[in-house]
């Protein structure tokens, strides 16, 4: 299929309530619905909120479980892909995870962040892949927040194949200009839309206002949220656009890997 309709949901959690965090979760599918997306994308961390590591670590879950039973269920009920943003518990390991359900139930995959803020790095295991996950839209992929910082992630997603990016994010309210750039720049730098979808808090731990965007392959922004309004921004995606792009100005081809050995050490 060469057009997929996207639908980013910005919101602000009950911190460390996930009962409530998944009923509102809920209740955005619903009112979703009228827009008949194929993918909806919802914050990083969104099940228990940007919280304290005593709250992440007491209310993250392993998946499959609990929680992800109940996405699993919501995407199948509305028929939609989904991408929740949660922190997962595996073992002894805690991960900032996205959790990619289909719209048949099932987890097709499940994203680690590789790229920690220094806070969460002193609790939070690193991710150490970039999964790719096939769909009857293509090749789509997950990075979540600070992963786009680092112009790696989004290049490793572009040469294997992805057109679409869907990006969980808590974006911290004092560089909120440098996540407008960002996004617009990944987009660019590989013809592909990027989807961000940010998260609003206001605690003593943490703020960020909710700056959720959809961008062009040329990096334009096609649609962008308020900040501090719960909301659910969509588009539709021309895929034929990446495409296009990336046969006009083939990048991805003419890299000269032979001279980037120096970023490697």
């Amino acid at each position: 299929m060469d057009k997929m309709k996207v639908a980013c949901v910005q919101f602000k959690p009950e911190i460390g309530n996930v009962k409530a965090n998944l009923d509102k979760i809920a209740a955005f599918f619903e009112q979703a619905k009228s827009q008949n997306p194929d993918f909806i994308i919802f914050p990083e961390l969104c099940i228990q909120g940007i919280a304290t590591p005593e709250i992440i670590d007491s209310t993250a879950e392993p998946i499959p479980g609990h929680v992800s039973n109940t996405l699993c269920e919501l995407s199948k009920t509305f028929g939609v892909y989904s991408i929740v943003g949660m922190a997962e518990r595996d073992g002894s390991n805690l991960y900032n995870s996205a959790i990619f359900s289909s719209p048949e139930g099932k987890i097709i995959g499940v994203y680690h962040k590789v790229h920690l803020w220094i806070t969460e790095a002193k609790y939070i295991s690193r991710g150490s892949s970039y999964p790719v996950y096939d769909t009857e839209f293509g090749k789509v992929a997950t990075w979540i927040c600070y992963d786009t910082r680092f112009p790696e992630v989004a290049r490793l997603y572009a040469l294997k194949g992805a057109r679409v990016a869907f990006v969980p994010t808590a974006w911290l309210a004092r560089d909120v200009n440098h996540w407008k750039l960002l996004t617009r720049v990944r987009a660019l730098d590989n013809f592909m839309y990027v989807c961000g979808t940010d998260e609003i808090v206001q605690s003593e731990f943490y703020q960020a206002v909710g700056c959720s965007m959809i961008l062009d392959p040329c990096g334009e922004i096609i649609t962008s949220a308020e900040p501090m309004k719960e909301t659910i921004i969509t588009a539709e995606l021309d895929l034929q656009q990446v495409d296009y792009m990336r046969n006009l100005i083939p990048v991805l081809r003419d890299r000269q890997k032979n001279t980037y050995k120096d970023l490697i050490s």
